[in-house]
């Protein structure tokens, strides 16, 4: 198996944090989301990252970080779905 270089992953992470964005906003607009998949996504680029030097992996530190927010503002935006479903 090949791994990914840095820029490849570094897109692959752009598009990863593109689609939970815009997954939060579909969300919040009262939309049910398929996010299958994104769980095993997210766990194959912190896979590829680690396997990086570390001078690569650390150039895309930032980016995870973006990554890392945008999910927890998903899962905080689901819970307010939920329990906006919860009082109807």
């Amino acid at each position: 198996m090949t791994l990914p270089t840095k820029d490849e992953l570094a897109k692959r992470l752009k598009a990863t944090i593109d689609y939970v964005r815009d997954c939060d906003r579909r969300v919040s607009q009262g939309e049910i989301m398929d996010l299958q998949g994104l769980d095993a996504t997210v766990v194959d680029i912190c896979d590829h990252l680690g396997q990086l030097p570390e001078e690569e992996g650390q150039a895309l530190e930032a980016q995870m970080a973006v990554l890392i927010k945008g999910l927890e503002q998903l899962a905080d935006t689901m819970r307010e779905q939920e329990e906006k479903m919860g009082e109807a």
